[in-house]
């Protein structure tokens, strides 16, 4: 007991030095405090051991700021988790967290201490400090937190839960599918007058043999609540799950938006064929753009016609106008025409969009839904349109593609902002700051975390990539987009850890838990568009990774909408209005899904597809250049 005592007692002389040399009219109120014993492994001449680490942490009011002392090293993502952790907790309890310090203190036997896997540990012994209730000492825990409050996966389990029964523990909370684990087991080899040790993988069921060896039960846990259940016996209240109310008000909007959508992507599939009928390209290389057409664009539109009036497919309408319109530019490309007044289009389109959204105040709810996805179509499109510029002198047939798919979304963003008041800008600053600062340590949290893994993700180099608009936003004084750009940045980095964690514990949890949540956060307010806009897109994706992105950025989208509502004082209508008949607005499974999207499969033969076609195109130049030679 003294041991553990002691790191705690420097804290408090240290808190109490820092409070006192302050100014007397600015004195920090010290909220409380806490330990904690997360289990950690060290590594012996003989293989890997489980040990105990002593976490404590100090609470004041405060601006905001995590702090990390230890007597050990740490790996650069403990600050990262202790971040992450005390976010997790502020949003369990909904206490502001830039209203608090949080000063933790680390020891450990272990010569460096690694950050993830203490990330659900340090989460409990915060909620103990903020809420002054005591810590199950018979409960451990081992997990990596996410930043949505996920439990993740974590290495060494075995050894520490050995290390936990030795301490008295009676309980071992585990992430998600590690109750099954593989240890190694020391063997002994004699060699002449020499031993020579190695070691064998051993597969072992951890929930039966801790019970049977150490009297030790092993639990699975997917979020902190769960855990939180155990150390302090946290009532989890069942979430309130309904079907989103839509208004028949803001359904005519979705449905003209759909319709004109509809209507623009079957004329522009139908001008693309003819346009490409009628250029002077080889018979072979107009088959191959019509066929690509016919693969693409067409499939879009179908599956919209047979969900018709779906949100979701509205993205799919957008993408086949996109593709048509990039086979209209890869043929000009082709015959060398000039496309100086196209890329000079889009750009003035794209900062006249930018401006409008900038000087729209919504008057209801309604129109901040809509302003909210045209924002973040701005913001995608604006993207791709500098990605274009980049890939120009490398890879012009995609840059051409970023640029039609950044004409498209324009197109979209008008739709929705149609018909709202312009002059007056939304006040977004305080929501533009708090998003902006969850940004700033998730993906870089995310990042330090999975990049030793050896995981990459196109998602997780795009959150840094809005993580980088927002900040350039917010500089302009562009708050509104600036807390969309840091809302999609924090989904986006959420979604890769997520992905992560299932590929690595092979279950659909998280998934679950991430359509749970976001349901939730769409069933407590009426019309709550900008969120259902990417839940019915989740519904359209059969990869996991897909999925969880478009269900976080439904739920990311969503909170931001219902926090700009209550800065701005706009008031949100309740979920089930009695005056009128509850509209479906989450759709069932699609009758079928589009072609090309989803699958390992569809994105291979897309790839193939984009490979053959600039292929094609390749071809024909050569062969349209041998023709002039010997023309001349």
């Amino acid at each position: 007991m003294r041991r553990i005592l002691v790191p705690l007692l420097l804290i408090l002389i240290i808190g109490s030095g820092l409070i006192s040399s302050a100014s007397p009219y600015n004195q920090l109120k010290i909220i409380g405090s806490a330990w904690i014993l997360a289990p950690a492994v060290t590594q012996t001449e003989t293989g890997y051991a489980g040990s105990a680490t002593n976490i404590s942490v100090f609470i004041t009011e405060g601006w905001g700021d995590v702090y990390v002392s230890t007597y050990s090293l740490t790996q650069e993502d403990f600050q990262g988790a202790a971040t992450a952790a005390t976010r997790v907790i502020s949003n369990v309890l909904g206490v502001d967290f830039n209203k608090y310090n949080f000063y933790f203190k680390v020891q450990s036997d272990a010569v460096i201490v690694g950050g993830p896997s203490a990330g659900v540990a340090m989460a409990v012994v915060v909620y103990s400090a903020l809420t002054g209730k005591p810590i199950n000492r018979s409960i451990a825990v081992t997990g990596m937190i996410s930043p949505d409050g996920t439990v993740g996966p974590v290495g060494g389990v075995y050894e520490k839960a050995q290390a936990m029964a030795s301490s008295g523990v009676k309980v071992f909370l585990v992430p998600p599918g590690e109750s099954v684990v593989t240890t190694y087991k020391v063997v002994v080899h004699k060699v002449g007058p020499f031993q020579v040790y190695s070691t064998q993988p051993v597969r072992i069921n951890l929930t039966e043999y801790a019970l049977k060896n150490w009297n030790l039960r092993v639990v699975e846990v997917s979020t902190i609540e769960d855990a939180l259940h155990y150390f302090f016996n946290y009532n989890i209240t069942p979430n309130s799950i309904t079907i989103p109310y839509v208004s028949s008000s803001a359904r005519s909007k979705i449905d003209m938006i759909w319709q004109a959508l509809e209507q623009t992507a079957s004329l522009e599939l139908y001008n693309a064929k003819a346009y490409v009928n009628q250029s002077t390209l080889t018979s072979f290389t107009k088959s191959a753009l019509v066929n690509y057409l016919n693969t693409y664009a067409q499939p879009y539109i179908q599956t919209a016609r047979q969900n018709p009036h779906d949100i979701g497919t509205i993205p799919l309408l957008t993408s086949s106008i996109a593709i048509s319109r990039w086979i209209k530019l890869l043929v000009d490309y082709s015959l060398n025409k000039n496309i100086d007044t196209q890329v000079s289009s889009t750009r003035e389109n794209i900062s006249k969009l930018i401006l409008t959204i900038q000087n729209t105040y919504p008057r209801n709810f309604q129109e901040l839904n809509y302003l909210v996805i045209a924002g973040d179509l701005a913001i995608r499109a604006s993207r791709l349109f500098n990605d274009s510029a980049k890939l120009w002198s490398q890879d012009p047939q995609t840059a051409l593609q970023n640029l039609a798919y950044a004409t498209a979304l324009v197109d979209e963003a008008k739709h929705w902002i149609n018909g709202l008041p312009v002059g007056a800008t939304l006040d977004a600053r305080q929501s533009a700051s708090t998003y902006l600062s969850i940004a700033r340590s998730t993906w870089p949290y995310v990042y330090s975390v999975l990049s030793q893994t050896g995981y990459s993700s196109t998602s997780l180099d795009l959150s840094s990539t809005y993580y980088s608009a927002s900040v350039s936003l917010y500089g302009s004084g562009y708050y509104v987009l600036a807390s969309i750009a840091a809302a999609r940045s924090i989904a986006l980095a959420e979604s890769s850890m997520l992905d992560f964690q299932g590929r690595a514990v092979g279950s659909p949890v998280y998934l679950e838990v991430s359509s749970t949540r976001a349901q939730t956060i769409l069933s407590s307010t009426a019309d709550l568009i900008s969120g259902i806009y990417f839940y019915n897109q989740s519904r359209y994706a059969t990869t996991d990774a897909d999925k969880l992105a478009y269900l976080k950025l439904a739920s990311e989208l969503a909170s931001l909408t219902l926090d700009l509502a209550k800065g701005a004082k706009i008031t949100a209508s309740p979920p089930k209005p009695v005056e009128e008949k509850p509209q479906t607005s989450i759709q069932p499974t699609p009758q079928t899904p589009p072609q090309g999207q989803g699958s390992l499969w569809d994105k291979i033969s897309s790839w193939l597809h984009d490979l053959y076609l600039k292929t094609v195109l390749y071809i024909d130049n050569i062969y349209r250049f041998l023709k002039k030679l010997i023309g001349r």
